[in-house]
């Protein structure tokens, strides 16, 4: 796996998916709605949209692509919308955070899922979900992305 400068602790690594040639995609550790995920630019020292190259922008739209048809299989997924992020206040690193937003409840690991602002920006949640959350996560999305 690449140097995951973005975490230089190795704190976050059971969110792990896949690692493309100009990205890494990771589930996140914070679920906003299940199936919160992150891709981080690999390039070290991009913090803008406007700095990166054309195979990276390339790459980006595969990777999105990759993530949003993989969660569209997944019977306990399956999003309405998909809405992204780049906002780099905390970590200014360039990376996105897709949110997959849903119209009706959804069961995951014994809790039921509200998207509570469907239709409006989704609510940022400050509270990581657990390693082993993350990691569930993780398992049951990887075997559905493409290798």
């Amino acid at each position: 796996m690449t140097n995951r400068f973005w975490d230089k602790n190795n704190e976050f690594t059971q969110g792990f998916l896949k690692e493309y040639n100009h990205w890494v995609l990771e589930v996140s550790y914070r679920q906003h709605t299940p199936g919160c995920y992150i891709i981080f630019a690999k390039r070290d020292g991009i913090e803008k949209i406007s700095e990166l190259h054309l195979q990276e922008i390339d790459e980006l739209r595969q990777v999105m692509g990759e993530i949003e048809d993989t969660l569209l299989k997944i019977d306990m997924f399956r999003p309405d919308r998909f809405n992204y992020f780049q906002l780099g206040n905390y970590l200014p690193h360039l990376h996105f955070h897709g949110v997959p937003r849903y119209k009706s409840m959804r069961n995951f690991d014994g809790k039921e899922w509200k998207d509570k602002t469907w239709g409006d920006l989704p609510i940022w949640l400050q509270d990581d979900v657990s390693p082993d959350f993350v990691a569930e996560i993780r398992d049951i999305i990887k075997p559905y992305l493409p290798k």
